[in-house]
């Protein structure tokens, strides 16, 4: 468990960063809706069965909760697995270009501690400016900030309050990562499958399509979700957020890997900032934490 600790945030930034490649590629041959439904009812069957199979007295055990605690997992997963998501990709959707969203999800470190109510303090918040500077030159070097729309902004916005909230929400909930998942994307299922009923089904099924539906499944909605839950259930809501600073970086990463995406001086500084900018927030939060004992 304590390696577990150690690695997940790593683990979990590589996942999660890769999941915009996977996005991309697979909205070559799918709708939005289409797409998010798959993703939902996927991960719900891999993380249902997974469990059943692997830890089956577990899983019971687990599931054992009231309904209470059930519902407000549902809750969870309709801030984190279906608003969050909605808004993201319908943000893109309205011409907002990933540069200036990424930008705009970087606000959530920010909104993270005010919205949980932890007291990081002068340096911490500095910290996090710093780091918001950094991610910002990060994107300006990509030079992919120049689409932009009111509709799509608006979309970005509620993005990041979705996922802040639903973050801070799921890590007042004392609750096994895996039921709250099973919980969330059961939420998320019900609410993705009645929108497809109206938008319709728009999906080409390729060898491509079918692999980014696998990766999204497997790697990015059960891997990085229950490492993200695993996070928010040992660490404090303020120290998760500040790790989102590192995915446009990691999401450039690949893009450079999969696509040849150009990487500039520009970049290259920012991304120096960033790592910079997490190094000193753990460690005004760790000597606050020395303090406090």
């Amino acid at each position: 468990m304590r390696n577990l600790v150690k690695v997940a945030p790593v683990l979990f930034l590589l996942m999660w960063s890769s999941g915009a490649i996977f996005v991309k590629l697979g909205l070559e041959n799918g709708s939005v809706w289409s797409f998010l439904v798959l993703r939902a009812v996927g991960a719900l069957l891999v993380i249902t069965v997974a469990s059943s199979v692997l830890l089956p007295r577990e899983i019971r055990e687990t599931l054992s909760v009231s309904k209470s605690l059930i519902v407000k997992s549902m809750v969870a997963g309709l801030l984190l697995q279906v608003a969050y998501q909605s808004f993201f990709f319908l943000a893109i959707d309205h011409d907002l270009a990933p540069g200036t969203l990424a930008i705009i999800l970087g606000l959530q470190p920010i909104l993270t501690p005010i919205f949980a109510r932890e007291i990081i303090g002068i340096r911490g918040y500095l910290s996090l400016a710093v780091g918001f500077a950094g991610l910002s030159l990060v994107v300006y070097g990509a030079k992919d900030v120049s689409a932009m729309s009111v509709s799509g902004v608006l979309f970005a916005f509620a993005s990041v309050l979705a996922i802040t909230m639903g973050s801070v929400y799921q890590k007042h909930l004392n609750i096994h990562p895996i039921a709250s998942a099973i919980y969330q994307y059961t939420a998320a299922s019900i609410v993705f499958l009645i929108i497809i009923a109206f938008q319709g089904w728009n999906v080409v099924w390729t060898a491509q399509f079918a692999f980014c539906v696998v990766w999204m499944v497997c790697v990015v909605s059960v891997g990085a979700a229950l490492l993200l839950f695993h996070m928010l259930s040992n660490e404090a809501a303020s120290k998760v957020g500040v790790l989102f600073y590192l995915v446009p970086i990691f999401t450039m990463a690949f893009d450079y890997i999969v696509f040849g995406t150009l990487v500039t001086g520009f970049t290259i500084v920012g991304v120096i900032i960033v790592i910079s900018a997490i190094l000193m927030f753990q460690r005004s939060q760790n000597r606050r934490g020395h303090e406090v004992v």
